[in-house]
C-alpha cells in the first residue's frame, strides 16, 4: 500500500506565499453540463465496492463460509456473494475466490422500480444509497439467507440437491412492504416482519402468513385516525438514535411458545405535517408525523407476543379475505406439513416502563440475554442527560392485552397464562445508571452478557465515564424474588425498580481515546475481547486485544497496520477475521485473516495474539468494472458521514483517480483555544493561490477527517478540485470521536464554535500552504452544513466571498425533538440560545450584493423541512436581500433520482466559476 500523505503540521511551518492565478474562466452552463458528464465517466471507469455486511458460517467440512454484499464483476446491482475458506489456508494475498449465493437480480424485480414509500423512507433513516440487495439475515446453523428486495421477502437455503447459485423464492407476507424482518432463532424458516404498522408472520410452511398484531385500525384510515403502529419505531428513534426495528425473538425456549417482544408505538399527542409526494408532480401530498422540538414525542410501549404453530385445518377462500389478506391469493400448499399460527396472546408489563421509570422519555436499545429469560432495555431521559441499563424478567410480562381492531375470536379466553407459569416472579432492576449533566450520553451498540454464576450478571459494557467511550467488565447481583422492603424497591429517584446492585465495575481499556460504540467480539473461552478503537490517533481506526478476564487496560495489543484506516468484522469465535484497510491516498484491500495465539491464553493483554492473511476479497485493481453511473448517486450529506460502519467505504474509486489528480493531505492546526483541530485539503492542480470551497458539515455525530478513502463525498471533492478549486474540510469543535469534552464545545452554542474554528484554521491553511486565495473563498454544505454555510456568509461576509447550502436547518424550533433538544435544551428552557442560533436572526446581515448566496433543497424533504427554507426565502424577501434557489421536486433529504444529482452538480459548479 502507498505511504498515506498526511502532515501534522502546526503554525509556524508556513509555506511561501506565492501569486494568484490569473483572472479565472466563464464557463457557459452547456459546459458545466458537459463538464460533469465527463468527470462522472472518469469516475465510473475507475469505480469499486468494497464487501460490506459481512457473515460467517461454519461448514461440515471445516471450512468457513464467508457471506458479503457487493457488486458483481459485470453489474452496478448490489448482491450477494461469498467465498469459502479452507483451516489449512496457506498464508497468502492473493485475490480469493468468490462466487454469487444466488441468482441473478433480476428474477427479484429490483429493476422494476417497485419500491413501496415506507422502504423508501428506511432507506433514508438508514442513508442506504444503492440498487438490489440492502440488507440480508444469516442463520448460521442452517445456511438459510432471508433478505427484502422490490417490496418482497426473499429466501435461499441449500439443500442436497441445490448448491450456490441458489434459486431465491419469495415468502407470502402482509399487508404492504415487509420492513425489517427476522428469523425465528429456534425456528428459522419463520419469519416475522413489520407491515402496514403492524407485525406479521410469514413462512415456508405456513398455510398463510398471520397478522400478530392489531395496532394499525387498516390501509384505508386516515394518518390522523391511526396514530399506533406496532415492531416499526418513530421517526426520531430511527433518525436520531439508529434503531429501525421494534421485534425482537426470544432466542431459546423450552416449551412449544414462540415468544416476540415487540415495541408499540402511539403518536397521538405528535403533529402531522404535509409535504409534496416524492412519487407524483400532479400536486399529491404525503403526511408525516414529525416532533418539532418541545413538542410531544411519540410513546414507546413494550409488549409481548406469544403463540403457537399446530396442523392446518382446510379454509376456504372467503375465510382467507375476511382476514384482510386482499392482497394474495391462499398459498397454494396443502401438504401434511403446512402449520398455521393459533393461540395468539398479547401481554404488557406488569407494570409500564413509563410507570417505573417516570422519567423514562426514549426507549433507545431492547433485546434479550442469551439465556431468553430477560429482556434488556436502554432508556433515555428528554434531556438526554440520565441513561439506564434495565433488566425485565420475562414474568413481568404477565397482563392481558387485547386490540380493539383485533377480529372476534383473534384472543383465545384467559386459560391460565401457561406461557409464564414456568417464570418466578422477579422485579424490573436497574443495571447500570449512567449521567452526563454537562453535556449528554451517547446511545452506543456496546452490550455483552457473559456466563455468570446464579443470582448474578456479568457482562462487558461501554461508558464515556472516563470522558472517552472505554470498556468496561461488570458484575451485578440480580435478586431471584421480588423486592419484599419499600427500601429495596426504590432507585435514587423513588422508581418502581429495584436499584444497581453493582458488585463490581473493572475498566477494561483507558485512556484520552475511544473505543468505536458499534461492535465487539468476545472469545470467552481465553477472555480475550476484540474491538476497534482510536488509540494511536483519531484519525485511524484499528482493531486491538485485550484481557477482560481478568482485565488488562495497560496492556492493549494493536493487530493492524498503523498509516492506515480500518474496517474489521470477526466470525463468533474470533477466529477468522475481515478487515478492509485504507488511507487517504490509496483505495481500500480486504484481506481475510486468521487469528492466531502463540501459546497460552492470549498473554497478557493478547500479547500473543497475531493476524496471517489468507487472501483478499477485493484487491486494488486499475481495470474498469463498469460504466453505470447509478453508483455515484446520492448528495454529500450529512450524518452518513460518520464513517462508523461500511456505508462511508462502499462506493470508491481506484488509485489513479482523475489525471493522476494530487492526493489530500491531512494537516493538524493548534486553536487558539489550545486544542488541535484536522483538516483535509485536495489541492487543484496549477500554481498560485486559487479559488477554494470550504466543504463543512461541523454538526455532532459526525468525523469528516480520518486517514482512509471517504467513498463518494471524496470522489465529489475531487470534482471539484478537478475543476479548479481547492476544497478544504474541517473537524472543529463539537466533531465526533474526541471525547465528551471535545463534544460538548457546542452545548447550547450551535452555530458559534464550529464557525469560529472552521475559520481559524481556514486562515491558518491559507499562511501555512499559500495555496488558498481568501478573497476567493466558498462555504458549502448540506443539512447541518447548510446551516452553517448560511450563517458563515451572513456572519463572516468578509471570509466568505459565496455561500452554497444545501437542505440547511434556518430555524432550530423546526427540527425534531431527540437531536435538537440533546445539543440546545428544550426551547422553553433556553429561548435565548435558540434565538442566537437561529439564521432567520441574522437575515439582515446578508450581502446586498448579487451572485453570493444560493439555496438548495428537496422539495419533499422529511427530514429538514421545506419550511426552513421557505422560512429564510420570506425574510430575504422582505428584507430584499438577493439569492438564488434551486428546488427539487420530488427529492428528501438525499438527491436519488440520476437526473437531480447531475443538475445539482452542474449548478453547483456553474455558480462557483460565475461567482468565484
Amino acid at each position: 500500500m502507498e505511504t498515506v500523505n498526511m502532515e501534522l503540521r502546526e503554525a509556524g511551518d508556513g509555506a511561501a506565499a506565492v501569486d494568484c492565478e490569473d483572472t479565472p474562466k466563464k464557463y457557459s452552463w452547456a459546459e458545466v453540463r458537459q463538464a460533469v458528464h465527463d468527470l462522472r465517466k472518469e469516475l465510473s471507469s475507475l469505480s469499486t465496492m468494497v464487501p460490506m455486511a459481512i457473515s460467517f458460517r461454519k461448514l461440515g467440512n471445516g471450512k468457513t463460509r464467508i457471506y458479503f454484499l457487493r457488486t458483481p464483476q459485470n453489474g452496478w446491482e448490489i448482491t450477494l456473494l461469498y467465498t469459502d475458506i479452507s483451516p489449512t489456508q496457506q498464508t497468502s494475498n492473493a485475490r480469493l475466490d468468490w462466487k454469487p449465493l444466488i441468482e441473478s437480480n433480476i428474477a427479484l424485480g429490483v429493476s422494476s422500480g417497485k419500491w413501496s414509500r415506507e422502504e423508501q423512507l428506511l432507506w433514508e433513516r438508514q442513508r442506504v444509497a444503492g440498487w438490489g440487495i440492502a440488507s440480508y439475515e444469516l442463520h448460521p446453523k442452517t445456511g438459510r439467507v432471508l433478505f427484502p428486495c422490490a417490496s418482497s421477502l426473499f429466501v435461499a437455503e441449500e439443500g442436497p440437491n441445490q448448491s450456490p447459485p441458489l434459486v431465491p423464492r419469495s415468502l407470502s407476507t402482509g399487508w404492504g412492504a415487509p420492513l425489517t424482518p427476522a428469523m425465528c432463532p429456534s425456528m428459522p424458516s419463520l419469519v416475522a416482519h413489520a407491515a402496514r404498522g403492524d407485525i406479521w408472520l410469514a413462512g415456508d410452511n405456513l398455510k398463510r402468513p398471520a397478522r400478530l398484531t392489531y395496532a394499525c385500525k387498516g390501509r384505508d384510515e386516515r394518518l390522523a385516525d391511526d396514530p399506533r403502529q406496532a415492531g416499526v419505531p418513530c421517526y426520531v428513534t430511527q433518525e436520531e438514535f439508529s434503531r429501525y426495528t421494534g421485534i425482537w425473538w426470544q432466542p431459546k425456549r423450552d416449551d412449544d411458545v414462540f415468544r416476540i417482544v415487540y415495541e408499540e408505538v402511539d403518536e397521538s399527542d405528535v403533529k402531522i405535517f404535509s409535504f409534496p409526494s416524492s412519487q407524483s408532480s400532479s400536486g399529491e401530498v404525503e403526511e408525516f408525523r414529525f416532533p418539532r422540538a418541545g413538542t410531544p414525542n411519540a410513546k414507546s410501549i413494550l409488549k409481548m407476543v406469544t403463540f403457537r404453530l399446530q396442523k392446518a385445518t382446510p379454509t376456504t377462500v372467503l375465510d382467507y379475505y375476511q382476514e384482510g389478506h386482499s392482497d394474495h391469493t391462499p398459498q397454494a400448499s396443502d401438504s401434511n406439513d403446512s402449520m398455521e399460527v393459533t393461540d395468539i396472546r398479547w401481554y404488557q408489563l406488569r407494570q409500564s416502563l413509563k410507570e417505573t421509570f417516570p422519567w423514562f422519555e426514549y426507549l433507545a436499545r431492547v433485546g434479550w440475554t442469551p439465556c431468553g429469560s430477560y429482556v434488556w432495555v436502554q432508556l433515555l431521559d428528554r434531556k438526554q442527560q440520565r441513561l439506564e441499563l434495565a433488566l425485565v424478567p420475562v414474568s413481568e410480562f404477565s397482563a392481558r392485552g387485547a386490540y380493539e381492531s383485533a377480529p372476534p375470536g383473534a384472543q383465545p379466553a384467559d386459560c391460565g397464562d401457561a406461557a409464564h407459569a414456568h417464570c418466578a416472579e422477579q422485579q424490573i432492576q436497574v443495571l447500570i445508571s449512567e449521567s452526563a449533566p454537562d453535556a449528554w450520553v451517547n446511545v452506543h451498540d456496546i452490550l455483552h452478557f457473559l456466563p455468570a454464576a446464579p443470582g448474578t450478571m456479568r457482562f462487558i459494557w461501554a461508558s464515556e465515564e472516563s470522558g472517552h467511550l472505554h470498556l468496561y467488565l461488570v458484575a451485578c447481583a440480580v435478586p431471584a424474588k421480588r423486592a419484599t422492603s419499600v427500601i429495596d424497591m426504590m432507585t435514587e429517584d423513588e422508581s418502581n425498580a429495584l436499584g444497581p446492585s453493582v458488585i463490581s465495575k473493572l475498566a477494561v481499556t483507558s485512556g484520552e481515546w475511544e473505543v468505536m460504540g458499534r461492535k465487539i467480539w468476545v472469545d470467552e473461552s481465553r477472555g480475550l475481547v476484540y474491538f476497534v478503537g482510536l488509540r494511536e490517533t483519531p484519525l485511524e481506526r484499528h482493531l486491538y486485544v485485550t484481557s477482560y478476564d481478568p482485565p488488562a487496560p495497560q496492556s492493549v495489543t494493536l493487530l493492524t497496520t498503523v498509516g492506515h484506516s480500518h474496517t474489521v468484522d470477526m466470525d463468533e469465535e474470533c477466529s477468522t477475521a475481515v478487515i478492509t484497510s485504507s488511507n487517504i491516498s490509496s483505495a481500500p484491500s480486504t484481506r481475510v485473516l486468521r487469528v492466531e495465539h502463540a501459546g497460552g491464553a492470549g498473554g497478557a493483554g493478547g500479547a500473543c495474539v497475531a493476524l496471517r492473511a489468507c487472501g483478499a476479497l477485493a484487491e486494488r485493481a486499475h481495470g474498469p468494472e463498469t460504466s453505470d453511473t447509478r453508483s455515484f448517486n446520492g448528495s454529500w450529506d450529512s450524518r452518513s458521514g460518520d464513517g462508523d460502519d461500511e456505508s462511508d467505504v462502499s462506493v470508491l474509486v481506484k488509485e489513479r483517480l482523475l489525471s493522476a489528480a494530487p492526493a489530500p493531505q491531512i494537516l493538524s492546526a493548534r486553536l487558539s483555544c489550545g486544542l488541535r483541530a484536522y483538516c483535509t485539503l485536495w489541492r487543484a492542480r496549477g500554481a498560485g493561490r486559487r479559488p477554494t470551497v470550504l466543504h463543512v458539515y461541523g454538526g455532532p455525530e459526525v468525523q469528516t477527517v480520518t486517514n482512509s478513502y471517504r467513498g463518494i463525498r471524496q470522489l465529489r471533492m475531487h470534482m471539484l478540485a478537478a475543476r479548479g478549486f481547492n476544497v478544504v474540510a474541517v473537524d472543529s469543535r463539537g466533531s465526533k470521536h474526541r471525547g465528551r469534552a471535545w463534544e460538548a464545545a457546542i452545548r447550547g452554542k450551535m452555530g458559534q464554535v464550529e464557525l469560529d474554528d472552521q475559520v481559524e484554521v481556514l486562515q491558518w491553511l491559507a499562511k501555512e500552504t499559500g495555496c488558498i486565495d481568501m478573497d476567493r473563498v466558498a462555504i458549502h454544505g448540506w443539512s447541518y452544513g447548510g446551516y452553517l454555510a448560511l450563517l458563515g456568509l451572513a456572519t463572516r461576509p468578509n471570509v466568505f466571498k459565496v455561500c452554497v447550502a444545501g437542505a440547511p436547518v434556518t430555524c432550530w424550533r423546526l427540527y425534531d425533538t431527540a437531536y435538537t433538544e440533546r445539543y440546545m435544551g428544550l426551547p422553553a428552557w433556553a429561548p435565548h440560545a435558540y434565538s442566537r442560533a437561529s439564521v432567520l436572526a441574522h437575515a439582515p446581515f446578508f450581502p446586498d450584493k448579487e451572485g453570493r448566496l444560493l439555496i438548495i433543497h428537496g422539495l419533499a424533504d422529511e427530514n429538514v423541512h421545506f419550511c426552513h427554507t421557505a422560512a429564510l426565502l420570506s425574510e430575504l424577501i422582505r428584507l430584499g436581500k438577493p439569492h438564488r434557489v434551486q428546488v427539487y421536486p420530488g427529492e428528501r433529504h438525499s438527491l436519488r433520482a440520476m437526473h437531480a444529482s447531475k443538475h445539482y452538480e452542474a449548478t453547483l459548479l456553474h455558480f462557483l466559476h460565475e461567482n468565484l
